[in-house]
């Protein structure tokens, strides 16, 4: 059985690749076919930041590189400060037990005894 192809049916295939292809070239780079795409809305250009964001950013960002041993030089906190989370951590925890075990014994006690119903 012989199948008919129209001949509209390969230019409209070509047409819709043409198309595709240059709206997503257009949100490639800036060459080549942004600026009709940005006009067809296709392709947005990047918002300038606002503000208070560019206010609150420092403009050169100090990144460690990726794989590099690059070391940076932290303050490091004295000894008593340490001492000092530590007794309060050890006081919390003996808080916790306390109230562990007063937990613990008001769940043993014995369930109340149901209620009586009087007999006329």
């Amino acid at each position: 059985m012989p199948m008919e192809f129209s001949a509209k049916k390969p230019f409209l295939m070509s047409a819709a690749l043409v198309a595709m292809g240059m709206s997503l070239a257009g949100c490639g780079s800036d060459e080549g076919f942004k600026g009709v795409a940005e006009a067809a809305g296709l392709a947005t250009t990047p918002q300038e930041s606002k503000t208070f964001v560019r206010e609150t950013r420092p403009a050169d960002l100090e990144y460690v590189p990726i794989g590099t041993s690059v070391t940076r030089t932290a303050p490091r906190k004295p000894v008593e400060d340490y001492k000092k989370i530590e007794a309060a951590l050890e006081a919390k925890q003996k808080a916790n037990v306390a109230a562990g075990s007063t937990a613990k014994s008001l769940g043993a006690t014995p369930p109340p005894q149901p209620a009586k119903i009087p007999q006329n």
